[in-house]
């Protein structure tokens, strides 16, 4: 903003009118995401609030329509100190040591300038031939892309990709990571539910295709249901994408975390059709990785170089001595994920064994990655009991963080130790059995309400359509209910729950 502030304040005569709308010919700001005035200040005010808090901004509608959801919510909201942290996708482990020292040595030599290329040789070289080794597949480094961990992977696949209007399928309940980039690019997220069983309903993503169906997307292991899918299946995906001309895309983030007796099939291992498979991959969760930021893509060689022009517009070269950690994990001894994945196994099968005790919660046995996917029986919503989890200590995911389809359900995390998880289930069967108590209290007297005379007329359920309004103009919502909102609220400061404007 140029010269006196102060004076730039709300725009008076010709312009003013012309922005606000004012005036026999003005258009008016009906749109949420068109909001240009900046409020009329006291100058008083300025060192208080600061000028940049009021000034006017354009918020895109793609952003738009993914602020504010149960994702945000969950990673913006302060956790109390002591909380038992069910909820998270950290490994508890610490990276192992070989990885760390090649880290140094390449700080050591003075890898610190921007990485060439698609990313540092020796990387590429290792990313090359553990697929050749675990898929059976033959690649060569200008097939290969380095990443910032498997997201900004997804965000350049999905940028290269879908046009606004564009449509991806994923499978329901999924990654919600997914589902988010989508709506930022202004694609359309399209969300096909898994089978009775957790596995992928082939016919129901056959049917889901659409003119406008560029790619499919799938986790597998799939995070949160942990269900690993079997070769039949993805190879009925692979056969739909020849068929209807789509690429098939997998984030195999938990491939090593698997239960004793449960494989994964790797996707390029599908050969016959590699000209449509792309893979993400990232070292966070198989090597405890999650703060180096590394990850790859593997895609034909005709789109790779495109992936890399989208990436690094993205985040540039990932560091160079990050990839030589990333070298020395492929290339080393995986003795390391083998002990990780055993006390995975075994903190999975404790997690399950005192879920299976708690009243009214059934839980999905694990199968790969280590979370713990679960229906319950109580008349709540998956975000009410999320939350009544937390005010007792305990912070899990609600199951429709990850799509519709995870109503009814919670997600629980094993990475953490075996105290926290014996504390944290113990709390979970307290409440649950509150719960259960104060919910059989209350239906007789919804039977009885509704006995003996004239049905009352129902009063219709109505979305409190409300909305979080900050002072930079951006808004969240809309939100169902005042509560709802007012959780979305208590990490925006300023703002204000409102009645949402059309």
């Amino acid at each position: 903003m140029h010269g006196d502030p102060a004076a730039a304040g709300p725009r008076g005569g010709e312009e003013g009118s012309r922005r606000s709308g004012g005036g026999a010919g003005g258009r008016g700001c009906s749109s949420r995401h068109d909001l240009r005035v900046a409020p009329r200040l006291d100058p008083s005010d300025v060192p208080r609030y600061g000028w940049r808090t009021f000034m006017p901004r354009h918020i895109s509608r793609y952003v738009q329509t993914t602020a504010g959801g149960e994702r945000t919510r969950h990673f913006t909201a302060r956790q109390p100190p002591g909380i038992l942290k069910l909820d998270s996708g950290d490994p508890y482990f610490p990276t192992p040591r070989h990885i760390r020292e090649a880290a140094q040595d390449a700080l050591d030599a003075g890898l610190t300038r921007y990485a060439p290329g698609q990313g540092d040789p020796e990387f590429l070289a290792a990313v090359c031939e553990t697929v050749e080794r675990e898929a059976g597949a033959h690649y060569s480094p200008d097939d290969v892309v380095a990443t910032n961990g498997a997201t900004s992977a997804i965000y350049a696949v999905f940028t290269a990709f879908l046009d606004p209007g564009d449509e991806v399928i994923v499978l329901d309940p999924t990654f919600s990571l997914y589902a988010l980039v989508a709506r930022q690019l202004g694609a359309v997220p399209v969300a096909v539910p898994h089978g009775g069983d957790y596995h992928i309903d082939v016919e129901a993503v056959r049917a889901a295709v659409t003119p406008r169906t560029r790619l499919i997307m799938v986790n597998n292991p799939n995070n949160p249901t942990g269900v690993v899918y079997r070769r039949d299946e993805l190879q009925a995906l692979a056969n739909l994408c020849a068929e209807r001309d789509l690429l098939l895309v997998a984030d195999e983030a938990y491939e090593k975390i698997l239960q004793p007796g449960c494989v994964h099939v790797p996707l390029l291992s599908l050969h016959e059709y590699r000209d449509r498979l792309i893979l993400i991959h990232t070292f966070s969760k198989t090597y405890a990785m999650t703060g180096w930021r590394l990850g790859y893509v593997v895609a034909p060689s005709d789109l790779a170089g495109l992936l890399f022009g989208v990436h690094r517009a993205i985040a540039g070269p990932i560091t160079t001595f990050v990839q030589r950690a990333g070298a020395a994990a492929l290339r080393g001894s995986q003795d390391c994920v083998a002990e990780m994945r055993d006390e995975y196994g075994r903190r999975g099968g404790l997690m399950h064994r005192l879920a299976l005790d708690v009243p009214g919660l059934r839980p999905v046995e694990p199968q790969g990655g280590f979370y713990l996917y679960c229906r319950y029986d109580l008349a709540l919503s998956a975000s009410e009991v999320r939350q009544r989890l937390w005010d007792a200590g305990v912070a899990v995911r609600s199951g429709t963080e990850f799509g519709a389809a995870g109503k009814g359900h919670l997600r629980f995390s094993y990475s953490v130790d075996e105290p926290t998880i014996e504390k944290g289930m113990a709390i979970m069967a307290e409440v649950f059995r509150h719960l259960s108590r104060t919910l059989a209290l209350l239906l007789p007297l919804v039977l009885l309400a509704g006995c003996g005379g004239e049905e009352a007329p129902k009063k219709p359920a109505v979305s409190a359509n409300l909305c979080v309004y900050l002072p930079n103009g951006m808004t969240l919502g809309p939100y169902d209910t005042q509560k709802e909102c007012a959780t979305a609220r208590e990490n925006m400061p300023r703002g204000e729950c409102k009645p949402c404007q059309k």
